[in-house]
Order: C-alpha cells, then structure tokens, then sequence
C-alpha cells in the first residue's frame, strides 16, 4: 500500500519522463514543433517530479534549489505549449524577440526564489507572483492556442482536397482538453498540499494529468504537419498570373474545370493546382468557393468526387470499394468512405445496395 501511495503521485512524471527520452532518440527525426514539443515534455517532467516530492512531504516545504525549478518550469510550461502550437500553425519566424517575452515570468520567479534563498526575501512573494502569473498565463495559453489550431485547421480544408495526415482536428481536441486540464490545475492550486495528502483522491487528478500529458505526447508525434509543410506545398510559381477576376467570371471558370473537365478527378488536388489552371490566385480561389458555394475547398471537391462515385456504382456494381474509390479521385479508401459518409449519411456500401433494390 504504501508502494502504490508513493506510485500515484509519481505518475505523470514517469510519462514525462517516458516521453522525453523518446524525443531524445527521435531527436534527429523530429521536425522543429515536435522538438519543441520535446522541451515542453523535459520541463513538464521537472515540474511533475516537483509536485511528487510535494504532495508526499508531509512536512513544510523549504526552499531549495527544488524551489527554484519549480519557479521557473511552474511558468515556462504553458509557454513552451504555446510556442509548439504556435510553431505548427504559423510559418512566421519574425516574432522571435515578441515570443522570448513570454518567458520572462518564469525568470522573474525563479529569480525571486533565489532571492529568498540568498536575499532573505519574503518567501511569500514569489508565491504570491506566481499565484496571480500562473491562472492568466495558462488560461490565455489554452485559449490562443484553440484559436490558432482552428482558424490552421480551416486553411487546411481551404487548400486541399485530401487532408489525411494533415487535418489538426486531434491537437484541436487534446488542445481543448488541455484547457480543461489548465482549470483543474488552477483548482489544485487553489485547494493546495494538505487537500490531497493521505488522501486517495490525489490519483484522481495524478491520473487526469498523466493521461493528458500521454495523449498529447502520442498526437504530437505522430503530427508530422504544419505551416512550415504547407506553404511549401502550396507555394505557387513564378507565371505571370491574370489580375483578379470579377467574381461571377471566376466562378464560371471553376465550374467549367470541375463539371467539363472533372479536375476533381486528380487526387491529391490542392487549391494552388485548380487557381494555376485558370490563371489566378489561390486566395482569390478560396475565397470565390467559400463564398458562392458556401463549403471549403475539400468539401466542394469531395462533394463532386462522391457525386462521380455514385454514377459509377450504379454503372457497374461489381467494381469494388477500392476500385470506386481510385477512379472517383481519392486518396484511399478509408478517405473515401468518410467523405462518402459524411456527406450521404450512409456508407458506399449501404448506398450501393439501396439503389440496386
């Protein structure tokens, strides 16, 4: 028993620490944000081991150097989160010295530990500066990040057809369970030591955060996607492209390719392929498509390739899944069974034989 006491507490560190090592290995593999991600798992590992040895010492806490780590990863973590985010959905790599700022918190804090230690400082007011830091700082985080994982998300299904590997929608959700996490941590703080020790209610939030910090981990390292990728991908060439056409002209130009030439049919169709195609731009080009078809550049593409899909079902029934799939234009079958899906509500093969009866 009291082997598993000391265990629960330990836990989210042991992930931590799992974690670290992994993108230690991996280090030369990783990709900027996922090394980025790296640090932020090394620091949530200190941070984790701090609140281990807190929440099984019965006695008070004195400072120590353990204090001053703590200082200073207690308010390093979220921004470290923030600049992973940040380094996914934003290619910009002019605001260095803006985002250098976020990590003045945890300096002055930890500063101001060592103060204590040395100074005689009021041992209250570095507590009391990271109690008033840390719920703003963690809370604005968590929001920032949603924001900008979402309006990254939108681009994504505005410039490709196929988003397999690249939709952000997994880090959207551990983003907004983050925030949900970042509340519970503010509570903890507020409930402090002497609610959870010699009480078997710490595994509860001992497990929340180790589960967290896992699935983050997972995603995070298997997200190999970002800003960075995509406006490589989409960089259009260097031809003299025609001036922005009126809306109507545009718009007859992208149904022409897409019903008289059927371009749906190309897999792997970006936005920057259809725009070349017809002389413009690709933000003219999303732009039209989100306005007068009211979808995103996937789902207006995936609508034709399903629409292609059915035509050829009822042609001949005996093609498969797999050959329906390729000769409508997706990427796989198991992309072409979740558009289908989503946007008939059955799946290829519930339509199929619907229309045969």
């Amino acid at each position: 028993m009291a082997f598993i006491d000391h265990l629960i507490p330990l836990l989210p560190f042991m992930v931590c620490l799992f974690w670290t090592v992994h993108a230690g290995i991996s280090y030369k593999d990783l990709n900027r944000a996922q090394r980025i991600l790296g640090v932020f798992l090394a620091v949530s590992m200190l941070l984790f081991l701090y609140h281990a040895i807190y929440y099984t010492d019965t006695a008070d806490s004195n400072y120590n150097i353990w204090t001053t780590i703590y200082s200073w990863a207690t308010l390093s973590v979220y921004p470290l989160y923030y600049l992973y985010i940040k380094t996914i959905t934003d290619n910009d790599k002019t605001g260095k010295a803006r985002m250098a700022l976020l990590f003045i918190p945890g300096l002055i804090a930890a500063i101001a530990h060592i103060s204590v230690l040395t100074l005689g400082l009021n041992p209250q007011v570095p507590y009391i500066f990271i109690n008033i830091v840390r719920p703003l700082q963690t809370i604005l985080v968590s929001v920032i990040s949603i924001s900008n994982l979402t309006a990254f998300e939108r681009s994504i299904y505005d410039s490709y057809s196929d988003v397999e590997g690249k939709s952000a929608r997994p880090v959207i959700i551990l983003a907004a369970v983050q925030l949900i996490a970042t509340v519970c941590t503010v509570i903890l703080s507020i409930l402090g030591q002497r609610f959870f020790i010699d009480k078997a209610v710490l595994a509860v939030p001992s497990v929340l955060f180790s589960g967290i910090i896992y699935a983050i981990a997972y995603v995070g390292f298997r997200y190999r996607f970002g800003a960075h990728q995509m406006e490589n991908e989409l960089r259009e060439d260097k031809t003299p492209m025609m001036q922005e056409k009126e809306t109507s002209a545009l718009y007859h130009a992208i149904m022409d390719k897409m019903e008289k030439e059927q371009m749906f049919l190309k897999p792997g169709l970006s936005v920057v392929d259809l725009a070349q195609s017809i002389g413009s731009n690709r933000s003219y080009v999303s732009n039209c498509i989100n306005t007068c078809c009211g979808k995103s550049f996937a789902l207006f593409i995936n609508t034709y390739r399903v629409e292609y899909a059915k035509t050829i079902m009822e042609k001949d029934s005996k093609l498969s899944i797999a050959q329906v799939s390729e000769l409508s234009g997706f990427a796989s079958e198991e992309s072409f069974r979740r558009n289908f899906r989503n946007i008939t509500g059955k799946s290829p093969s519930d339509w199929a034989r619907r229309n045969s009866l």
